[in-house]
């Protein structure tokens, strides 16, 4: 049995998981890899993984990505969601890919992550790593909330809305896409800034430098407003805190089999044009 081992990330419930992870194990068994299916951070140290695989679509690679960049493991990203821009590899070329892939092959992606500080009382009180975007929001109710962005220290707008979105390159595709920001291809060194329905037809999405800070400041809301990170984890946010945005120094690694460009995963997964 080889040193080497493999981490496998399933999408939680999945139909196809009971009878795809044993047969996966196998696979990987026979060729000298140890394998775990969904270890947690003790466990993946132990394993020391040459490679993730993960099973799921974009949902399940957002949960684990940043796990994933601290660790600086190569990932196979295996379609088994709906649309999934992160997620590449057909299940049918699960295995052929892997074949190429654990003898040095495939083509690796390099994604920068997004950094964001919560600071509440002038304290930086918590750090997020983020691999689509950073979202500050209002609450349930239909009532908008008060933003104050800054760019490098520079007042850069008050905003009147249901939020505003900062993301990367490769969230560009996601919910900054949804409330109308552009998109952008992944290995442009840029942030989006994406106003959530703005109450002002003055203002509207921006590009950045990636070497930018944008700082968003909640100065006024009817309810607890909600700082998110990726979709996966929200922590309710008070008036005056911050929330300090600026590209991270975490890079995940993808590694695929001849991938589609991305105009083409663009037509394909968009119908664009």
């Amino acid at each position: 049995m080889s040193n080497l081992g493999v981490a496998v990330y399933a999408k939680p419930h999945h139909p196809a998981i009971p009878d795809l992870w044993p047969r996966l194990d196998g696979w990987l068994k026979a060729r000298g890899y140890r394998a775990q299916l969904d270890p947690d951070d003790r466990a993946t140290e132990t394993l020391a993984p040459a490679l993730a695989i993960v099973l799921g679509g974009d949902g399940t690679m957002l949960h684990v990505a940043e796990r994933l960049a601290r660790s600086h493991t190569p990932v196979l990203a295996v379609h088994l969601g709906t649309l999934g821009f992160l997620t590449e590899t057909a299940l049918d070329d699960m295995y052929t890919s892997l074949d190429a892939i654990l003898a040095g092959g495939g083509v690796r992606q390099r994604r920068r992550l997004l950094q964001a500080e919560l600071v509440r009382k002038g304290r930086e009180v918590e750090t997020f790593q983020a691999l689509n975007e950073v979202v500050v929001a209002k609450g349930s109710l239909a009532r908008v909330v008060r933003l104050a962005l800054a760019i490098d220290k520079a007042p850069a707008g008050n905003y009147r809305a249901d939020g505003i979105i900062v993301a990367t390159p490769t969230g560009s595709t996601a919910y900054s896409f949804s409330a109308g920001g552009p998109v952008t291809h992944p290995d442009l060194a840029a942030l989006l800034v994406t106003p959530i329905c703005p109450h002002s037809l003055r203002h509207r999405p921006l590009v950045i430098n990636a070497e930018s800070v944008v700082e968003i400041t909640l100065t006024a809301a009817a309810e607890p407003a909600f700082l998110t990170i990726d979709g996966q984890r929200g922590v309710p946010l008070a008036v005056a805190e911050r929330v300090v945005c600026r590209t991270s120094q975490l890079e995940l690694e993808l590694v695929s089999m001849a991938p589609r460009s991305f105009y083409e995963s663009l037509s394909a997964k968009l119908q664009w044009g």
